[in-house]
């Protein structure tokens, strides 16, 4: 009974030490290599992007656009079809995406010690033994195309009347329009001076005032012209790997509006990168050799700048390959209770617990 109440402590005490000697091993991935098991997991690097705001103006002239100086006294017309674009607003964004330089195999152990990893998206290590709710989420969002118009090009011919529609000649037409858009205008007055039998309350007054201005405006619009304006939003995205300066990250004409970088009939939007490196340390050659923990990134940092004509656009971001990426020791996470969060973001640690 003696004998076998020893040998039961021997195999507890054997397990125990296993348990307690157990290492992560965590080596950088080969494609070229089979491997038979292991979970893989990628660092991230950051991804610029530049979205750029452009509106577009385009006018028109009006089908009476010749009478409007005689009926309207002005000389404030739109003569010619005119379009011109214009850059409103440039915004400097970072997105993570995976590293295939950086991609790293973590030995399956089978008391399963640091099996648990949690991902943020594209293999990108969240965590170690945590919940994925726990882990450091930052959302990107991707902007596309938006066209936004503000206003019809067009005339509408259905707010003139019916003497303007029969006229037999474009000199007729013009008179019978120039008379209907006085004959709002009194109508107009006679509101606001109260001089009618029965004036409605403020809120039918209110309704009828803006719809008699909506119908002068589309109806002065065919001796003044239109106006038409509409915004483009895009996104550029470059992966940068080193320093840039007069970089042709997209182009703005006025026939085509907002191009890409290739498209040389529009004039250039600059984009300059100004990094600031970080080299790993140097190490003990007898570390080296050591079995490895998971790696994370150290990452440097870039002054980032969007010029165009007047407008300079500058911001200062973390780049995640603009540093080193080094690794733990191996026996921080010799156990489940071992939590690890990373930075999905940049790659770096955030938070490690007991």
């Amino acid at each position: 009974m003696k004998n076998l109440t020893l040998i039961i402590l021997c195999i507890i005490h054997c397990v125990l030490c296993i348990q307690s000697t157990a290492q992560t091993s965590v080596t950088p991935f080969d494609a070229s290599k089979d491997y038979l098991n292991g979970i893989t997991y990628s660092l991230p690097k950051t991804e610029l992007n530049i979205v750029i705001t452009a509106r577009c103006t385009i006018e028109k002239p009006g089908p009476f656009y010749q009478y409007a100086e005689r009926y309207f006294a002005t000389k404030e017309i739109i003569t010619i079809n005119n379009e011109t674009w214009q850059i409103d607003n440039i915004e400097i964004k970072s997105n993570a995406i995976a590293d295939p330089n950086r991609t790293f195999q973590v030995a399956i152990d089978s008391r399963g010690v640091a099996n648990n990893i949690t991902y943020s998206h594209d293999n990108i290590i969240a965590g170690v033994n945590i919940l994925s709710n726990e882990s450091d989420k930052t959302e990107s969002t991707t902007q596309s195309s938006l066209l936004t118009p503000q206003a019809s090009s067009s005339f509408d011919y259905s707010v003139l009347n019916e003497d303007a529609l029969v006229a037999t000649s474009i000199p007729k037409m013009a008179e019978m329009v120039a008379r209907q858009i006085y004959h709002i205008r009194e109508s107009r007055t006679a509101l606001l001076s109260a001089d009618l039998d029965q004036l409605p309350d403020g809120n039918a007054l209110n309704t009828m005032l803006n719809r008699l201005d909506a119908e002068e405006a589309e109806l002065l619009a065919f001796f003044i012209g239109k106006s038409t304006t509409y915004t483009v939003t895009k996104e550029y995205r470059i992966t940068p790997d080193d320093d840039l300066q007069d970089y042709v990250i997209a182009r703005i004409s006025t026939a085509e509006g907002l191009t890409e970088a290739s498209n040389v009939i529009g004039e250039p939007i600059y984009l300059a990168i100004k990094g600031t490196y970080y080299n790993a340390p140097l190490t003990d050659p007898k570390k080296e050799k050591a079995p490895k923990g998971f790696y994370y990134n150290v990452p440097g940092k870039a002054i980032v700048t969007v010029d165009f004509d007047d407008i300079h656009k500058t911001t200062t971001l973390p780049i995640a390959q603009f540093g080193y990426t080094t690794s733990l020791d191996a026996k921080l996470t010799n156990s489940k209770t071992t939590k690890i969060t990373f930075n999905p973001e940049l790659g770096t640690i955030t938070k490690i617990e007991k």
